[in-house]
């Protein structure tokens, strides 16, 4: 075994150790009476940290299996014996575990892309942009949210989170370039705001977790980045 795949099976190992202790935390908050929803906004903005850790890795293929592997765990949880509590701790206010299972293959999909694709920075910043956008934006709008719409067949959605979405989107942009050395102009973190927006306020219900980071992909691959 060659020293960079050792030090990516440990790196492996840290990783699957830290999101069993915030999976666990998630189901001992939910059991003093934090809210399912809060929950499961801070898991999905500190989802965020698995894409600031890429240039970490020394290969490519551990965690993108990794990422597959977690992807099937949370895709069979719902069948799994003894995942209630875990199911309970991050379902809430209508949400569906298929949403949250399009997470984790979401997060699977692009950074299989990313880690074994020419393009990593449109990759890392369509993750970022769900993290960031999509996560703060269900908080700001469900805390703070007065003006509402809904979309066919979508979530309701306010006006407050949606700005939140577009807002965190650009600075998931303009982190992502720095992380990955990408040039980085206006034209861009703005276009790339509103993609993510529109997609997470027009989104099907339970899908934003998926329409989100594959619309910012696809528009960010369109501008040639």
């Amino acid at each position: 075994m060659s020293a960079a795949l050792a030090m990516d099976g440990l790196f492996a190992l840290a990783w699957i150790a830290a999101a069993g202790l915030a999976v666990a935390a998630s189901v001992a908050f939910y059991r003093r009476g934090v809210p399912a929803t809060y929950l499961r906004d801070a898991l999905h903005v500190g989802a965020a940290a698995w894409v600031v850790g890429w240039p970490l890795w020394h290969t490519a293929w551990v965690p993108v299996l990794l990422g597959f592997g977690v992807a099937a765990l949370f895709v069979a949880a719902p069948r799994l014996h003894g995942a209630r509590r875990v199911l309970a701790a991050l379902c809430g206010r209508g949400e569906r575990w298929s949403g949250i299972a399009l997470y984790a293959v979401a997060y699977a999909i692009f950074t299989a892309a990313g880690l074994l694709g020419s393009h990593r920075f449109a990759a890392g910043a369509a993750l970022l942009s769900l993290s960031l956008g999509d996560g703060l934006g269900g908080f700001v709008g469900r805390r703070f949210g007065r003006l509402h719409y809904r979309a066919p067949n979508a979530k309701q959605k306010s006006v407050e989170g949606s700005l939140t979405v577009a807002l965190a989107s650009a600075l998931a942009l303009v982190a992502a370039a720095a992380l990955f050395g990408a040039p980085i102009t206006l034209r861009l973190v703005a276009s790339g705001a509103l993609v993510a927006a529109l997609a997470e306020g027009l989104a099907p219900r339970s899908a934003d977790n998926f329409v989100v980071p594959a619309a910012q992909w696809m528009w960010l691959r369109i501008l040639g980045t």
